[in-house]
């Protein structure tokens, strides 16, 4: 079976009401793929999307701005390592939960994220509103 990259229509489907509501940023350079994602999230009742950053530094002036819950943030920055960056987020904002994401599903991510402070790994053909909510809970 392979897993599409496609945003699953939510509103067929029944949605349990939240228990909270994760205040989120999205920290990836690519801006398709943020045009992608931003949309899922906001259709979820789950997910407050609070901004987008292209690169690291962008990043944590957003989570000092902003205080969110949840970053999800690429493996791949312009600036650096995206995994360095969740260690960064780690120390500067132990609150802040992280879930690192790639184009790529290398198993080594999923150890390296955890070192680095992250909640989890998913790889961004594997990532729905369910694989979140899994990774928070």
């Amino acid at each position: 079976m392979t897993e599409s990259c496609y945003p699953v229509n939510m509103a067929s489907r029944p949605v349990k009401a939240p228990s909270r509501i994760y205040r989120t940023l999205l920290v990836d350079d690519d801006p398709l793929f943020r045009a992608w994602l931003r949309p899922l999230l906001e259709e979820s009742p789950h997910f407050q999307v609070l901004g987008e950053a292209c690169n690291g530094a962008e990043c944590i002036r957003l989570i000092d701005e902003t205080r969110p819950d949840v970053v999800v943030l690429d493996v791949y920055m312009p600036d650096g390592d995206g995994l360095e960056l969740a260690d960064q987020i780690r120390m500067h904002s132990p609150e802040v939960q992280t879930i690192v994401t790639s184009s790529h599903s290398n198993p080594v991510y999923s150890r390296l994220a955890e070192q680095d402070g992250a909640v989890a790994f998913i790889p961004k053909a594997g990532l729905s509103i369910a694989a979140l909510l899994q990774a928070l809970e």
